[in-house]
C-alpha cells in the first residue's frame, strides 16, 4: 500500500506591538514572525506609526496581531504600510487583532490602507480601541471587493469585522460589525446594501466634541458621504467603485477632524 501524502500549508503568524511614551518616543517595540512595525522619519509634529505584513497577504490559517500603546498628552497616527489582502482559503480563516490604547488627554489616528477581498476569502477581524480619561479616537477603514482592474467580482466571502471602543474602566462606546457572506453578495445590488459599488468605507471619530464637527463635516462631504452624530462619536459612510476616489472624499473630512496631514504611506 502506497503511503498517502497530505501536504502541510505554510502559515503566517506575526505580532508587532508599540508602546509610545510623551512626544511619540519610543519605550517599547516588539517584533515577531511576519509582522512589523516602523516609525518612519516625519517633518511634522505628529509621530507616525507604519505596521506592515511581510508574508505579503493572508489566507486561512494566518494569525496576525498589532497593538499600540499611545502615552498621555500625545498625537499619535498609525496607518498600514499598504492595503491587506485576504486571498482564497483552503481551510479556516484569517485572523487579524488589532489593539490600540490610548492615554489621557492623547489622540489616535487609526488609518490603516484597504483591506481587499478575493474570491473565497475567510478572515476573522477585531479591534479594539481603550480610551482613558479626555483620549480621542479618529479610525478608518475601507473595503474593497475584489480588483475593479481585473473584473473581479467576488461571490463567495466568510469575513467578519467587529471594531469596538471602550473607556478604560470598560464601558463601551462604540461598536460596529461588517459580515459578508455569499448570502450577503447575492443582494449587493440592493440599496439597503451595497447598492452595486465595490468599495465603501467607515470612520468612527470618538469624541467629546465629535457632536460640534456634523454640519461642518457634512458641507465638506457634500453628498459624496452618509454623515452622522450622537453623543460622543461621529460616523462617516462612503461608497464607491473606485477605492482612489473613496480616499480623495475622506481626507479632506479626516483633515477637519485631526490634523493638517495624512499618513505618508497614503500617499496623498
Amino acid at each position: 500500500m502506497l503511503d498517502t501524502y497530505i501536504p502541510i500549508h505554510q502559515r503566517s503568524k506575526g505580532t508587532a506591538r508599540v508602546v509610545l511614551g510623551h512626544d511619540g518616543a519610543v519605550v517599547d517595540l516588539f517584533q515577531q514572525g511576519s509582522a512589523k512595525a516602523i516609525l518612519p522619519r516625519v517633518h511634522t509634529d505628529v509621530p507616525e506609526v507604519v505596521f506592515l505584513n511581510t508574508s505579503g497577504g493572508l489566507t486561512g490559517g494566518d494569525r496576525l496581531s498589532f497593538f499600540l500603546d499611545i502615552a498621555d498628552e500625545t498625537t499619535v497616527m498609525a496607518a498600514t504600510q499598504t492595503a491587506e489582502r485576504a486571498y482564497a482559503s483552503s481551510g479556516g480563516s484569517a485572523e487579524v487583532d488589532v489593539d490600540i490604547r490610548v492615554g489621557s488627554g492623547a489622540f489616535c489616528l487609526w488609518m490603516p490602507q484597504e483591506t481587499i477581498l478575493f474570491e473565497s476569502a475567510s478572515m476573522q477581524r477585531k479591534t479594539r480601541v481603550t480610551l482613558a480619561e479626555g483620549a480621542r479616537y479618529l479610525g478608518v477603514e475601507t473595503l474593497v471587493l475584489g480588483r475593479a482592474a481585473m473584473g473581479e467580482v467576488p461571490r463567495n466571502l466568510d469575513f467578519s469585522d467587529l471594531r469596538q471602543v471602550f473607556l478604560a474602566d470598560g464601558v463601551p462606546l462604540h461598536a460596529e460589525q461588517i459580515a459578508l457572506t455569499s448570502n450577503t453578495l447575492l443582494s449587493r445590488e440592493n440599496r439597503a446594501g451595497l447598492a452595486g459599488n465595490t468599495v465603501f468605507a467607515s470612520l468612527v471619530y470618538v469624541a467629546s466634541d465629535a457632536q460640534d464637527h456634523l454640519e461642518h463635516v457634512r458641507r465638506i462631504a457634500n453628498a459624496t458621504a452618509v454623515v452622522s452624530a450622537w453623543g460622543n462619536r461621529l460616523l462617516v459612510r462612503v461608497e464607491g467603485g473606485d477605492s482612489w476616489d473613496v480616499r480623495l472624499t475622506l481626507v479632506p473630512i479626516i483633515k477637519a477632524l485631526g490634523i493638517n496631514h495624512v499618513p505618508r504611506v497614503w500617499q496623498i
